[in-house]
C-alpha cells in the first residue's frame, strides 16, 4: 500500500519515554549494582552514552527539528540494546525488556511489517548474542522462554500497531474522497479521481468500475492503471462477453481471488466469496475467478458490488500482481462505495440543475442580444445605407459612410453567429468551441490594439461548458492586462492538459526600458482559486513575462 504520513505515536512523547527509560535504568543499576555483574565500567559507559543519545534526540524534537533525518530510530535502539545485553548478563540481562519499546514504536509508527521485522531480528540476535556472551551455566528455560516471549508479545504489538495505522489511513482516505465532491468537476472527473485514489491507496495495478447499462445501452467501464493514470476520466463501452464475466457474481456477493506461485506440492490458488448481507464466507471452487483474473491479467483481485439508491448498479475491482487482498479489504471497499455513491448522486443532481440554469441563462442572453443589440445595429445599418444612397461618389464623406456601414454589417454578422452558438444546446461543451473562441478573440484583439497574439492549444483538452467559459474569461483578462499595463507588441496564449490539470500560460514580451516589476492579477487569481487552481507569475530569461494558471480538470 502507498505509504502515507500517518502515525499513531507522538514523536515528542516517544523521545521523552526513551530518555526516561535510559536514565531510569542508569539510576536503578547504580542504586542496585547486582547487575551488571561483568564488564561493569564498560556497561556503565555504554548506558551513559545511550542516555546522552536519548537526551539529544528529545531536545531536537522539542525544538521541532528532525533527529537523525531519515534514520529509523527503532533500529538504532535495537543496536543499543544488543550492545548493552552483550556487555551485561547476556540472556539474563535486565536490558532485555527494552526490546519491547523498540517493537512498540516501530509497530505504531511504521505498521505491522516493520514491527514484525524488528521483533524477529531482535529475537534472533538476542538469542545468538545472548548465547555467546552468557557465562556458563546457561539456563535453557530462561533462554528459550525469553525468546518465545519476545516473539509472541512482539507479534501482538505489531498487529495492533499495524491495525491502528490501517484504520487511520482508511479514515484519511474517506475524508480525502469527500473533498472531491465538487459539482464543477462533473460526474466523470469525480469518479475518475475516486478510483485513482483507491488505486494509489492500495498501490494496486488497476482499479476498475463497471456500471451496468440499461436494456438498450451498453455497460460502461472506467479503469485507471498504474502505468496510465490519465485514463481515469475516460469511459468505454464493454462487450457482451466481458460484461457478463465481470458481473457474474450475485449482487450481494464480494469475491477475493489469489493465485500465488505454486511451490513444492502446495497449490496456493484460492477464491473466496463473501456475502455482504449475511456475512457468510465460503471457499468457491468455481472457475469464474480464474477466468476474470485471466481477463484482467491479474494475480489477485477483489471485487465488491456497487449500489445506487439500493439498486445494483455495477462492480468495483482492484487488481494486483503483488498484493493479496483480504476480507477486510472487501468490507472497506463496500464502505467506500456506500460513502461516495450518494456524493456522486449529489454531484450529478447539482450538475444537472446547473446545466439547466446555464441553458436557461444562455437562451435568455441570446434573446436579449437579439432584441437589444442586433435590432439597433440593423436600424443603424439601414440608416447608413439610406444616407449613402443620397450621396454621390464625389462627396468626401461617402467613403467614410461606406466603411462605417461595412463595419456595422460585420458586427451584425458576429452577433448573429454568437447568438446562433448560444441557441445550440451543448455546442459549447465541445473542446473546439473554446479553441475557436480563444483564436477568434486573439485575432480581433490583435487587429484593434496592434498586438500580435499567437495561440497554441493542445487538441486533446476536454472540459464542460461552464469551465470553458471561465477559462475564456481568464484569457480575456490576461490580454486586457497586457494592453493596459505593458507596451508589449507580442503575446502568446498556450493551453495544454497534463496529469488531470489544465495548464494555461499567458505570455508577453518586455520592450527595452520597461520596468521588470511583476504582479499577480487579482481578477485572474480570484477566478483560478474559485476553480480550485493556482496562479504563478514568472519572468523568463529572455525578459518575457509569463502568467501561469493551473486548474484541475
Amino acid at each position: 500500500m502507498e505509504s502515507q504520513t500517518i502515525e499513531s505515536l507522538d514523536d515528542r512523547l516517544v523521545n521523552l519515554t526513551r530518555l526516561i527509560l535510559a536514565s531510569s535504568a542508569l539510576i536503578i543499576i547504580y542504586i542496585d549494582p547486582s547487575e551488571p555483574d561483568r564488564l561493569v565500567n564498560i556497561t556503565y559507559t555504554a548506558l551513559v552514552l545511550y542516555t546522552v543519545h536519548s537526551a539529544i534526540i528529545y531536545l531536537l524534537s522539542v525544538r521541532h527539528q528532525s533527529p537523525l533525518r531519515g534514520a529509523p530510530l527503532h533500529w538504532i535502539d535495537v543496536t543499543w540494546y544488543l550492545v548493552l545485553i552483550s556487555l551485561s548478563s547476556g540472556t539474563n540481562s535486565v536490558f532485555f525488556f527494552f526490546f519491547f519499546f523498540a517493537i512498540l514504536t516501530a509497530s505504531f509508527r511504521s505498521g505491522y511489517r516493520t514491527g514484525m521485522r524488528v521483533t524477529l531480528v531482535s529475537a534472533i540476535i538476542f538469542a545468538t548474542i545472548g548465547y555467546l556472551t552468557t557465562q556458563a551455566p546457561i539456563e535453557p528455560n530462561r533462554f528459550l522462554l525469553r525468546a518465545v516471549y519476545l516473539v509472541s508479545i512482539g507479534y501482538l504489538m505489531a498487529y495492533w500497531g499495524g491495525s491502528e495505522i490501517t484504520y487511520k489511513r482508511r479514515l484519511a482516505l474517506l475524508k480525502d474522497v469527500s473533498r472531491l465532491s465538487n459539482p464543477r468537476f462533473g460526474v466523470d472527473q469525480t469518479i475518475g479521481s475516486i478510483i485513482r485514489k483507491l488505486r494509489d491507496f492500495y498501490d494496486a495495478d488497476s482499479c476498475i468500475l463497471i456500471n451496468r447499462g440499461s436494456a438498450t445501452e451498453p455497460h460502461l467501464l472506467r479503469r485507471v492503471d498504474r502505468l496510465h493514470p490519465e485514463l481515469a476520466n475516460r469511459t468505454d463501452a464493454m462487450g457482451t462477453e466481458g460484461e457478463a464475466l465481470l458481473l457474474a457474481w450475485a449482487s450481494e456477493v464480494a469475491a477475493i481471488y489469489y493465485n500465488g506461485s505454486s511451490k513444492w506440492r502446495f497449490n496456493r490458488t484460492s477464491c473466496s466469496t463473501y456475502n455482504l448481507v449475511s456475512g457468510v464466507r465460503a471457499k468457491d471452487g468455481d472457475e469464474t475467478c480464474a477466468w476474470v483474473a485471466d481477463l484482467l491479467d491479474a494475480t489477485s483481485f477483489v471485487t465488491v458490488p456497487v449500489y445506487q439508491r439500493e439498486t445494483f448498479a455495477g462492480r468495483l475491482y482492484l487488481t494486483s500482481k503483488r498484493i493479496r487482498f483480504t476480507y477486510s479489504d472487501a468490507d472497506f471497499l463496500r464502505q467506500v462505495t456506500e460513502h461516495v455513491i450518494p456524493m456522486i448522486d449529489n454531484v450529478r443532481l447539482v450538475d444537472r440543475f446547473a446545466s439547466e440554469a446555464f441553458e436557461y441563462e444562455r437562451q435568455r442572453i441570446s434573446r436579449d442580444i437579439h432584441d437589444s443589440a442586433i435590432q439597433p445595429y440593423i436600424g443603424l445599418k439601414l440608416g447608413l445605407d439610406a444616407i449613402r444612397r443620397k450621396l454621390t461618389d464625389r462627396d468626401p464623406i461617402t467613403r467614410s459612410i461606406t466603411e462605417l456601414a461595412d463595419k456595422t454589417s460585420s458586427i451584425i454578422g458576429d452577433l448573429r453567429q454568437y447568438v446562433g452558438g448560444l441557441q445550440q444546446p451543448g455546442a459549447s461543451e465541445r473542446a473546439n468551441i473554446l479553441v475557436s473562441s480563444v483564436q477568434s478573440h486573439a485575432e480581433k484583439f490583435g487587429e484593434f490594439y496592434d498586438i500580435r497574439v499567437a495561440v497554441d492549444v493542445h487538441a486533446e483538452i476536454t472540459m464542460n461548458d461552464r469551465l470553458a467559459a471561465e477559462v475564456f474569461q481568464i484569457v480575456r483578462e490576461g490580454l486586457s492586462n497586457i494592453k493596459r499595463h505593458t507596451a508589449s507588441t507580442n503575446a502568446k496564449i498556450s493551453m495544454a492538459s497534463l496529469n488531470g490539470e489544465l495548464l494555461l500560460n499567458i505570455e508577453n514580451d518586455r520592450p527595452n526600458g520597461e520596468s521588470c516589476d511583476t504582479f499577480t492579477p487579482r481578477s485572474i487569481r480570484e477566478r483560478a482559486v474559485a476553480l480550485g487552481g493556482r496562479v504563478l507569475v514568472d519572468v523568463a530569461e529572455d525578459a518575457r513575462t509569463i502568467v501561469s494558471v493551473v486548474i484541475p480538470l
